[in-house]
């Protein structure tokens, strides 16, 4: 049988359990330039992520990232999900 890496959903809090491994993070972009991106969590926390190529995968307002935890509070994102421009931030809350 094969085994599917498995990368649990986060938001800015959980960061810390994770740093070294793949995560996603569900958020809406707050600022974005060549190199990297500022993406407000479901819990209202701002992440830093750092831009696999370049910032032209990203498309959308809110995006899921998924990618491996540098830091308490940053990201190195392998791959982006568009999630659309009316993902309501209330839907996103983890409990």
């Amino acid at each position: 049988m094969l085994s599917t890496p498995v990368s649990p959903r986060v938001n800015s809090a959980r960061l810390p359990d994770f740093v070294g491994r793949s995560v996603r993070l569900v958020g809406k972009v707050i600022d974005i330039n060549k190199n990297e991106m500022i993406v407000q969590a479901s819990d209202f926390g701002k992440v830093k992520v750092k831009l696999s190529n370049n910032s032209s995968e990203v498309t959308s307002s809110y995006i899921e990232i998924i990618g491996t935890v540098l830091d308490v509070d940053t990201m190195i994102m392998s791959v982006c999900i568009d999630m659309g421009e009316d993902l309501g931030q209330n839907i996103l809350i983890f409990s």
